[in-house]
C-alpha cells in the first residue's frame, strides 16, 4: 500500500511539473524551426510561412498513401522479352531453386512456394512470348536473400554452380554463346532493383516527415521529383540529425 501511495504522489508530482505552452511560445518554436529548416535544406523543401491547415494535411496525407499504393502495385523485370530472355530465365530459375537453392529451418516453404509461382509465370511466357519475366515485391526479396550467398560442399557442388554461371570447366569457355543467362546476370538486375527500392523507402521517409510536421502545423513545400533527389534530401536530414546528436552527446571541452 505504501509503494502505492508513494507513485500515486510522485505521478501528481510530475504531473504539476509538466509546463503547458501558450499560443506565443508554440508560435515562436514553429518560426524557430522554419528559420533552421529553411537555411538547412532549402535546396529540396521549404518552411512555409503560414500554418499547415486541414486542406494540407489532406495532401501531405493522400501523397504518402499514394506513394506507399503504388510501391505494393509495382512490379519487377528480370527478364525481357525483348531481349529474348524472359522465357529462358524464368526455366533458369526453377532449375536453380529445385537444384541449388538452399534452405534451414523453416525456410523449406519459401522454396515450395517460389516453384508454385514460378512455374506458373513459366506457363504464361510459353503461352505469349512478347511477355516480360515481372515479379512482385515478395518473390524479389525472396530472390536477393536466397541468390545473395550461394553456397555449397564439395567439388560436384562447385561444378554445378559453374553451369549456372554458363561456365564450362573443360573449354574455359561459356556452354552457351547465344543469348546466355547466368546466375551472377540475374543476381545484379535484382540487387539493382533493390537499390531502386532503398531510394524509395527514403523517399516514403521524407513524405512521413512531412505528414508529421503538418500535423505539427508545418507547411513543408517540396521542390524536388526525382528519386535521386528524395535521397539526396533524406541523407541530408539523416546527416544533420547525427551531427546534432553527437554535439549533444560528446561536450566540447575547449
Amino acid at each position: 500500500m505504501a509503494n502505492k501511495k508513494i507513485k500515486k504522489e510522485n505521478t501528481k508530482a510530475a504531473n504539476e511539473e509538466k509546463q503547458e505552452y501558450s499560443q506565443e511560445e508554440l508560435e515562436f518554436a514553429r518560426i524557430s524551426l522554419r528559420k533552421n529548416f529553411n537555411e538547412k535544406f532549402s535546396k529540396w523543401a521549404v518552411m512555409e510561412p503560414e500554418d499547415a491547415d486541414d486542406d494540407f494535411i489532406a495532401v501531405a496525407k493522400k501523397d504518402l498513401e499514394d506513394a506507399i499504393e503504388n510501391q505494393k502495385k509495382k512490379t519487377y523485370n528480370i527478364g525481357d522479352a525483348a531481349d529474348g530472355i524472359a522465357l529462358k530465365t524464368a526455366e533458369f530459375l526453377k532449375d536453380w531453386n529445385n537444384k541449388f537453392n538452399y534452405w534451414e529451418k523453416g525456410s523449406w516453404r519459401g522454396l515450395i512456394r517460389f516453384d508454385v509461382i514460378i512455374s506458373e509465370i513459366i506457363e504464361k511466357l510459353k503461352q505469349d512470348d512478347k511477355l516480360n519475366l515481372d515479379i512482385d515485391y515478395q518473390t524479389l526479396i525472396f530472390l536477393y536473400n536466397s541468390m545473395m550467398n550461394p553456397n555449397g560442399i564439395g567439388y560436384e557442388s562447385a561444378c554445378q554452380m559453374a553451369k549456372f554461371e554458363n561456365y564450362n570447366i573443360e573449354t574455359d569457355a561459356p556452354y552457351e554463346e547465344n543469348i546466355p543467362v547466368t546466375y551472377s546476370g540475374v543476381l545484379s538486375k535484382i540487387i539493382e532493383h533493390i537499390k531502386y527500392l532503398g531510394g524509395i523507402d527514403k523517399k516514403l521517409n521524407i513524405l512521413r516527415t512531412r505528414l508529421q510536421y503538418a500535423y505539427m502545423g508545418l507547411k513543408m513545400t517540396l521542390k524536388i521529383n526525382e528519386i535521386e533527389e528524395f535521397i539526396e534530401f533524406n541523407d541530408a536530414v539523416t546527416n544533420t540529425g547525427v551531427e546534432e546528436a553527437t554535439k549533444e552527446e560528446i561536450p566540447d571541452n575547449n
